[in-house]
């Protein structure tokens, strides 16, 4: 288990160093881009078993994509001394104009519970929600969309809120950006429940 662990965490860490290499040291896009950075976590039982999709569109052109997050593997590192959280923060590259988060969906085993037969075991449950939330990406700026959070249980839903304090760190930190000056925080809120 401990080997495990330490090759998720070499996993999560090299991936974030192609992030620092990519970015090195700064949020400024390229010529006529925009950043769009947002975070997906989760709270469920079991996060090793568990993944998730975010699916975006642009409203002015015909760009469109999807963010994922494997849980078992994923991890956003905060202020130093903090616990990370099991998670990715994401970074979409996307021309200047406007864009939509158009729906979610989350993958996770559920230890315990009875299939159609009646008998226990692990099984495989998915869980959709429509987010619909519009964003603008400005050319050369950076816009802070907030976390995304799947909540995976008997009653899923999704929380959208500000873990702005955790992301920027993980930003500083991990993806080896010092100024984050340029970012423009619009971070959304509310619950979404399950397949609305």
């Amino acid at each position: 288990m401990r080997r495990l662990m330490i090759a998720c965490v070499a996993a999560a860490l090299a991936g974030c160093a192609s992030m620092a290499d990519q970015l090195q040291g700064s949020l400024v896009p390229p010529a006529g881009m925009g950043y769009a950075v947002f975070s997906m976590t989760v709270r469920t039982y079991q996060p090793e078993h568990a993944s998730a999709n975010v699916y975006w569109y642009g409203l002015d052109n015909s760009a469109s994509g999807v963010a994922s997050a494997n849980f078992g593997t994923d991890s956003i590192f905060g202020e130093a001394g903090s616990s990370p959280a099991i998670g990715k923060l994401q970074l979409l590259t996307l021309p200047a104009g406007r864009y939509q988060l158009a729906r979610a969906s989350g993958s996770w085993s559920d230890a315990g519970s009875r299939d159609w037969s009646g008998i226990f075991g692990m099984h495989q449950r998915q869980a959709s929600f429509r987010l619909d939330k519009p964003f603008e990406v400005k050319a050369g700026e950076t816009v802070y969309l907030g976390e995304v959070r799947f909540n995976l249980d008997n009653l899923p839903d999704l929380t959208l809120g500000d873990a702005r304090q955790r992301d920027y760190a993980h930003m500083q930190r991990v993806w080896k950006v010092p100024s984050l000056g340029n970012i423009r925080a619009a971070p959304y809120s509310g619950t979404i429940p399950r397949g609305n």
